[in-house]
């Protein structure tokens, strides 16, 4: 998930073209059709990886004509729902189901260019998860329910006959529960598609007005809660609830971007299961009553309307327990309520290992 967002953000950076005059756009139904090979990006995987894989993407995209400043911004880009099928082509991994909502960005405003990024989010189903005596070799996926995510970039139009066009990509998909249950090292896919792509009834896209808002760059400072459930390291150790507490400084530098400083205290029970049950087994000596981590962090949040997609790296200052890394990212989506409020759906990671989807709710001040 760490490397889907972090290719999201630097993709996103060429979405700086204008409309300036009415144009027709279609809403459009797509089948792709997809070739891949998932990624052994942890050794305890190889074993789970038996091949290649494949599957099928079926995506319904609707366009917005809406002068609204989101669509301004990010060239009128089509939004919709798509709906996903996998076949590992392993007797471990099995196949996978995926409903997503998802984005489709023009990253050049061409007649001519098929040149598009479609970012989407959603939940999946597998068909075989980690079980100690009929799976034991599948630690990518703990649970049948999961979180699941993909990025697509559209390249290449091969032949356009009216309304149906044969078009080219290039993919990353993924699934992982986010350590609701262990193991959960999740799986990673990188694909080539061939897709249908079918043109609706034609709508008038107006043109583009000129942005009259006024900015507002003020430093602000934010305080906010985040709070859920997870599991440690530990398979079957059992789900445990933990909070976090952050503050953190907030500048708005342009329409896209905003950049921001604070820290992190986190309080997590599963934490003091696991500093017991390391103490039982390897007998060390750690106290179980010290699991309070302490960390600074410096972030972006991409602004989409009243949305935000948030990206964070940080580092632990107060580590009494070796947990994984001191390093630890935060990924997700911010979403603001009011002039002051604003949720927050986020996931924590150390390094490459998930540890917590995070539901937090701010305040701005």
């Amino acid at each position: 998930m760490k490397n889907l967002i972090l290719t999201f953000f630097l993709l996103f950076t060429v979405l700086v073209s204008s409309q300036t005059a009415t144009t027709i756009e279609h809403n459009t139904v797509q089948m792709d059709f997809f070739y891949g090979r998932p990624i052994e990006h942890d050794k305890k995987l190889k074993k789970a990886i038996d091949g290649n894989s494949y599957g099928v993407l079926l995506s319904i995209n609707n366009n917005s004509t809406k002068n609204s400043t989101f669509n301004k911004l990010y060239n009128y880009p089509k939004r919709g729902f798509s709906f996903l099928y996998q076949n590992f082509n392993s007797d471990v991994l099995g196949e996978v189901f995926g409903g997503y909502r998802h984005f489709n960005y023009k990253l050049k405003n061409t007649a001519t260019s098929n040149l598009k990024l479609i970012a989407a989010f959603g939940v999946g189903y597998a068909t075989k998860s980690y079980n100690a005596i009929s799976n034991p070799n599948n630690h990518a996926i703990g649970s049948k329910l999961l979180a699941s995510a993909y990025l697509k970039l559209q390249f290449l139009k091969l032949l356009n006959k009216e309304r149906l066009s044969l078009n080219t990509g290039l993919s990353l998909i993924h699934f992982s529960n986010i350590a609701f249950k262990n193991p959960n090292l999740g799986i990673n896919t990188i694909n080539l598609h061939l897709s249908l792509n079918y043109l609706l009834d034609p709508l008038k896209t107006p043109p583009q007005q000129e942005n009259t808002s006024i900015l507002d760059k003020k430093l602000y400072f934010n305080l906010i809660l985040r709070g859920g459930y997870n599991e440690s390291l530990e398979i079957d150790s059992g789900l445990f609830p933990f909070y976090a507490v952050t503050f953190y400084a907030s500048k708005t530098i342009n329409n896209f971007s905003t950049f921001t400083f604070g820290t992190d205290y986190f309080k997590s029970e599963f934490l003091k299961n696991h500093i017991k049950i390391k103490n039982l087994e390897e007998g060390k000596n750690y106290n179980e009553n010290d699991y309070a981590r302490i960390g600074l962090f410096v972030g972006h949040e991409l602004i989409q309307n009243n949305f935000s997609f948030i990206s964070q790296i940080g580092y632990t200052i107060y580590y009494p327990f070796p947990y994984v890394s001191r390093v630890y990212e935060r990924f997700g989506l911010k979403y603001k309520l009011g002039k002051h409020l604003f949720s927050e759906v986020t996931m924590k990671i150390n390094l490459f290992r998930a540890e917590a989807l995070e539901i937090g709710f701010g305040y701005k001040f």
